[in-house]
């Protein structure tokens, strides 16, 4: 991804509420990628929620800067997952920022499932 000069404020640098996007980009891509389509979820009625979230910061990002996101899933409980994502500048892959995304299964109504989708990361 490439920071874009309208996400940028009057600091010259990327507002900090942009990473909460690129971050949750980062993780629809890589669920895609490993076959869960977050869209396709919804419709069916099991939302993946965020619980909590936490960035941190370390070297703003600035426009037209190019960078990547790199995605780990750790299993917390049948139900709970821990998204832990590092963004690194992609010129020197410089750690920019990092996040930790606790995120719930839950059916159409918000109340936890018994089964999540999730688990196919969870340890055999």
């Amino acid at each position: 991804m490439e920071a874009r000069d309208h996400e940028c404020d009057i600091q010259g640098v990327v507002n900090n509420a942009h990473y909460q996007h690129y971050f949750e980009h980062a993780r629809h891509r890589f669920l895609k990628k490993h076959g869960i389509d977050f869209a396709v979820l919804a419709k069916e009625g099991i939302n993946l929620m965020v619980q909590k979230i936490e960035i941190e910061y370390f070297v703003p990002l600035q426009a037209h800067q190019p960078f990547q996101i790199d995605v780990a899933v750790k299993p917390l409980t049948p139900l709970r997952f821990e998204f832990q994502q590092q963004l690194f500048r992609q010129s020197d892959h410089r750690l920019m920022s990092q996040a930790r995304t606790l995120i719930v299964t839950t059916d159409r109504n918000f109340r936890p499932v018994r089964v999540s989708p999730l688990q196919i990361f969870s340890p055999t």
